[in-house]
C-alpha cells in the first residue's frame, strides 16, 4: 500500500476519533478536548510529514515543527482548562 494511501486512512481514522469524542450533547470536557487536540496534532504531523514532504527535510526542521505543534496543542488545552478559573477574574 502506498504511503500516501496509508496516511490518508490514518487521517480518516483520526477524524472519526475526533467526531466520536465530540458526539455528546453536553460540553466535551477536558478529556474530550484533549482527545480532539491530540488527534489534530497527529493529523497535522502526518500532513506535514507525508503530503508536504517534511520527511525530506533536516531532522532539526522536523523536530521544530513537531515541538511547535505540541506546544500549540498544550497551550490551547491549558487555556481551555484554566479559563473557568481565570474567566471571572477578568470581568
Amino acid at each position: 500500500m502506498a504511503i500516501l494511501t496509508r496516511t490518508w486512512m490514518i487521517l480518516m481514522l483520526l477524524t472519526a476519533v475526533s467526531m466520536w469524542a465530540g458526539h455528546g450533547t453536553g460540553g466535551l470536557g477536558p478529556l474530550g478536548v484533549g482527545l480532539v487536540l491530540a488527534a489534530g496534532n497527529v493529523k497535522a504531523d502526518r500532513i506535514l510529514t507525508h503530503y508536504l514532504d517534511l520527511h525530506r527535510a533536516d531532522s532539526g526542521w522536523r523536530t521544530l515543527f513537531r515541538t511547535l505543534l505540541t506546544m500549540l496543542g498544550m497551550t490551547i488545552f491549558g487555556i481551555y482548562v484554566l479559563l473557568p478559573m481565570i474567566g471571572p477574574a477578568l470581568r
